[in-house]
């Protein structure tokens, strides 16, 4: 059973915050919301391995489609939390406020977003803006001397639904772009490692924000407001190592060509 419960976050309790404090309480709740939900998103999508050959190729394109996107997400999250925080007014303010559990995560964010951390370079070239045509071209010539290259990898999958067309050539030298930029020689290994990334930080993330969210609520919020009550239950609610996420789908309802 998942209980859901409502802590009320009103327009006068939000009116007592200062700008700062009130657009980075906001800001840094939007960035967790998104991180978790393409986590999930993520987790959903690696939980199933399809047999058809055809369908593990794409189905594994798709989920690394989701982990890089996550990942500049990711990277979004900390440039806020860099910014707003770290080196703001609002920051030096809260910092000694925060609870153990959201300044531990904070001091992990700090060492795993280092300067010589990949997903600075996955946000900037691969997930939020496209790799340059020289990229491209570098990607390729690493893709066509790749000896585990398949003849199935050089080529693109249609069907008569738009939605289920998969330029999985495209994706295939995308990875060896990744690949290249990560200063790796094997795709499967540079996957694993950006895939490995992904939980401590979404969790890194969670614990920082909810711990300048408690420091909020501690100044703005009095105890007779701070109670939250049960809006929801759900009985049904599935396992997350449950759910698939099919690349193919029918597609009635859809334009179809």
């Amino acid at each position: 059973m998942l209980d859901v419960l409502r802590l009320p976050m009103t327009k006068e309790i939000l009116a007592k915050m200062t700008p700062e404090e009130r657009s980075l309480f906001l800001l840094l709740g939007y960035a967790s919301n998104q991180v978790n939900a393409l986590w999930k998103l993520v987790i959903i999508a690696t939980n199933h391995t399809p047999e058809h050959p055809v369908e593990q190729r794409v189905s594994g394109a798709q989920t690394q489609i989701f982990v890089r996107l996550t990942i500049g997400a990711m990277r979004e999250a900390w440039v806020l939390v860099e910014r707003g925080f770290l080196k703001s007014k609002v920051g030096k303010e809260y910092l000694p406020l925060l609870d153990a559990n959201g300044r531990a995560g904070l001091e992990r964010l700090k060492k795993r977003f280092g300067a010589s951390n990949p997903l600075a370079t996955i946000r900037n070239n691969f997930a939020f803006h496209h790799p340059t045509m020289e990229q491209m071209e570098a990607a390729f010539r690493m893709a066509t001397k790749n000896k585990d290259s398949e003849e199935t990898d050089w080529s693109v999958f249609f069907n008569k639904a738009l939605l289920n067309t998969f330029f999985f050539v495209s994706d295939y030298v995308m990875v060896h772009a990744v690949t290249q930029a990560l200063n790796e020689t094997d795709v499967n290994v540079a996957h694993e490692k950006l895939l490995g990334e992904l939980a401590p930080i979404a969790a890194d993330l969670s614990e920082f924000t909810f711990g300048f969210a408690a420091a909020i609520f501690k100044r703005y919020i009095n105890d007779k407001e701070l109670l939250m009550t049960l809006v929801a239950q759900f009985a049904d609610a599935p396992d997350i190592d449950t759910p698939r996420l099919p690349f193919y789908v029918e597609t009635p309802g859809l334009r179809n060509s």
